[in-house]
């Protein structure tokens, strides 16, 4: 703890020493990129972010070969050549390892889906949306080899028999054939499509489905059993490791930002995918709200979640050597390649790429790693020698207004020969362009350098890292500014009907009313609504108090500076320029009730006022206010002027007035026992002024007396009697 808060004070120190001349408004921000989940925030170029969250150069990759198309979709290697399934032209290219000599075989059809090594020097490859499987030999013929009625065929794969296993959709089935060209129907699923296979030592078939996204174990005679119910929509990849498990790559097609057609109609199929075709849309991710998975099989049975992202979506996967139980993981959008440990505990950004996607990862013979890609369509290989060069992105940051530049710190290893050099730009747009301050000049200084760059509401800083026989590591950056002081805002005030207040959420007791000041709270005397405990969502119980008034209101301040309030009150009939009064000064709460029986009845107006005062200096606060409007308090009863009564012989009538000053007649009643009351109404029928004439006639009785209630809006009451003469 001591040293952390050294470490902090030591850079506000460095602000101050590097930026004397800056204005005060704000606090000082020092934006921190130091974990892994920071780091992959940025962009990376022959750069690897480690589980640790420091950066180091990455492996070399070398590319092998552009195909030109926008999708690669298989990749297999044998000890002569790899060889690439592309699409949409429907290619397979053979590339051979000794002279790179190149030749390409165009089957006339969108896209080859899959590929497998015959065992003689040639491959398979299936395709869709016409559904064959064609057959390359070392003679470079090209031959039909399977033509079933399913419109795709999206996994390949051949056991110790040279038997050849073909998975296709829509229907999801699997089917055999063997060495001499006899085909049938091993395995029908009750999925849309088998979109990957593999086949394992003892005989077995695994299936990966799509709609639902299943691995199934198909035994030698033909019955199937579901090893994983993943929850995902696609099974995109199966491998078997080396230590004899299964790792499954499981992902949502609708995460994906490459489509493909959702029917067999190949007039339909312009734009092919990482991601098969299904008869029906979903829009929802089904696979634990996260955009992929990739598991991992025990021999037993037993599975365990290897990694997951709600960012990256898996296409492929491999064993890892060089950690126990690890796997090599390829993904899209960004063209990631991770490495992961089987137990989920560490991931490593291994390397990234240009291109959107990485679909394929074939180990090669050498211990280095092909990959193949989509948009666009290249095969590249990973070396384990570290390249010498790389460079970091950070992400944009948006300092939320104009802000003054201090200081740029970083920490770092560099051992050897190994440098890193920092560079800085801003701007004003959200998304960099030339409209934008040019890279700063090379900084070298990890303890601290001025920012340079011109004032703005944006700042990217970017890292090179070089080293020809050692690895430099950045393991955090700072970046401090002053972001120029804005005015907190009062945005909102809700004024709640007079007398309705809430109690504070105590247990025992009476609870306190909330916002009122304790010396201000009167005696829990209570008449009210009808419904008085309409609960409120944070304040407690709602109540009745007769004589208060609740004011709630919303603040914001863009800086994020703590706030304090101001409650005032000014009468509407004083001067423009008359001051307002304060009620409540300094607090911290966004709620005030008012106890209104301590003002003369009158139109008054409250407002509430934001300052930033705690976080500026008292030269550089600034303030904001809201007002609420005019509003009636009103704490005096209405008036009963009553003339003598009028009589007959039978009947009496009593004509009389009730008045208020400021609100207006709401109830009126009379009683001639003082215990039974009777509502009358104004005579003209209905009470709306401050002023109503009312007129009642009742019959000659036992009573000398009559007594009269009248009560205003405001809930004031106010009582007059009448005698009669007998």
């Amino acid at each position: 703890m001591t040293r952390i808060r050294l470490i902090f004070f030591a850079q506000i120190a460095l602000y101050l020493a590097l930026v004397p001349a800056l204005p005060h408004g704000a606090s000082p921000v020092f934006w921190l990129v130091s974990t892994q989940d920071d780091f992959l925030r940025g962009e990376t170029q022959n750069i690897s972010v480690d589980a640790t969250g420091q950066i180091l150069l990455g492996p070399n990759i070398e590319l092998i070969y552009d195909t030109t198309e926008p999708f690669i979709w298989s990749l297999a290697t044998d000890g002569d050549a790899v060889w690439i399934g592309s699409g949409p032209k429907g290619a397979v290219t053979r590339i051979a390892r000794d002279d790179g000599e190149v030749t390409s075989f165009e089957l006339d059809t969108l896209s080859v889906y899959a590929l497998a090594i015959d065992g003689q020097g040639g491959v398979f490859a299936a395709t869709g949306p016409d559904g064959k499987v064609f057959g390359i030999d070392t003679d470079r013929n090209v031959r039909v080899v399977f033509d079933p009625d399913e419109p795709y065929i999206w996994s390949l794969a051949t056991d110790a028999s040279g038997t050849l296993y073909v998975g296709t959709g829509n229907p999801g089935r699997v089917y055999g054939i063997t060495p001499e060209g006899n085909a049938e129907l091993f395995y029908e699923t009750s999925a849309v499509h088998v979109r990957s296979l593999v086949t394992t030592e003892d005989g077995r078939i695994l299936a990966g489905t799509t709609t639902p996204g299943h691995v199934i174990r198909i035994e030698p005679d033909g019955t199937g059993f579901v090893l994983l119910d993943s929850g995902y929509e696609e099974i995109a990849d199966l491998h078997i490791a080396s230590n004899g498990a299964v790792l499954v790559v499981a992902a949502n097609s609708s995460t994906s930002s490459v489509t493909v057609p959702t029917s067999a109609d190949a007039s339909t199929a312009s734009t092919p995918a990482a991601s098969a075709p299904s008869t029906t849309t979903s829009t929802a991710a089904t696979g634990n709200g996260t955009n992929g998975a990739v598991y991992e099989i025990q021999p037993d049975g037993i599975w365990n979640l290897v990694w997951d992202s709600n960012i990256d979506t898996p296409y492929a996967v491999l064993d890892d050597n060089e950690t126990a139980r690890g796997a090599i993981i390829a993904t899209g959008p960004d063209g990631k390649v991770f490495r992961v440990t089987a137990d989920n505990s560490s991931a490593t950004l291994l390397t990234s790429t240009h291109a959107q996607q990485i679909t394929q990862l074939v180990p090669d013979v050498s211990g280095a790693l092909y990959f193949a890609t989509a948009n666009p369509g290249l095969v590249a290989r990973l070396d384990s020698d570290r390249v010498r060069e790389g460079t970091y992105h950070s992400e944009v940051h948006d300092t939320g207004t104009l802000a003054t530049w201090g200081a740029l710190t970083w920490q770092a290893t560099t051992p050897g020969d190994s440098a890193i050099e920092l560079f800085t730009r801003t701007g004003n747009t959200k998304d960099p362009s030339d409209t934008w301050s040019d890279w700063s000049a090379a900084t070298e200084l990890p303890r601290g350098t001025r920012i340079e760059n011109p004032k703005a509401r944006y700042v990217q800083w970017k890292a090179v890292l070089t080293g020809r026989s050692d690895t430099p590591s950045l393991h955090s950056v700072t970046t401090a500014y002053l972001p120029r002081n804005l005015a907190p805002e009062v945005t909102e005030i809700t004024t709640h009907a007079p007398g309705q207040v809430f109690q504070q959420a105590l247990a025992g007791g009476d609870p306190p009313i909330a916002g009122l000041d304790v010396e201000r709270e009167l005696p829990s005397t209570a008449r009210g609504p009808s419904s008085p405990e309409i609960p409120a969502t944070t304040l407690g119980r709602q109540v009745y108090r007769k004589g208060l008034r609740t004011f709630v209101w919303k603040a914001r301040d863009l800086n994020g500076d703590q706030l304090q309030f101001e409650v005032l009150y000014r009468s509407d009939e004083a001067p423009v320029a008359a001051a307002w009064t304060p009620l409540k000064r300094e607090t911290d709460s966004t709620i005030y009730t008012w106890d209104t029986t301590t003002v003369p009845d009158g139109i008054y107006s409250v407002r509430i006022v934001a300052s930033d005062l705690l976080a500026n200096t008292s030269n550089d606060y600034l303030t904001g206010d809201r007002d609420t409007g005019p509003l009636v308090i009103d704490n005096s009863p209405p008036s009963i002027t009553v003339p003598p009564a009028t009589r007959d012989t039978e009947t009496i009538t009593l004509e009389f007035t009730v008045s208020d000053t400021h609100s207006p007649v709401e109830r009126v009643e009379y009683s001639t026992d003082t215990e039974q009351w009777q509502l009358i109404y104004p005579s003209d029928g209905i009470s709306d002024t401050t002023e109503e004439l009312f007129t009642v006639t009742v019959d000659v009785g036992d009573f000398s007396r009559m007594v009269i209630r009248a009560t205003d809006a405001m809930d004031n009451s106010a009582t007059a009697g009448t005698s009669f003469e007998p």
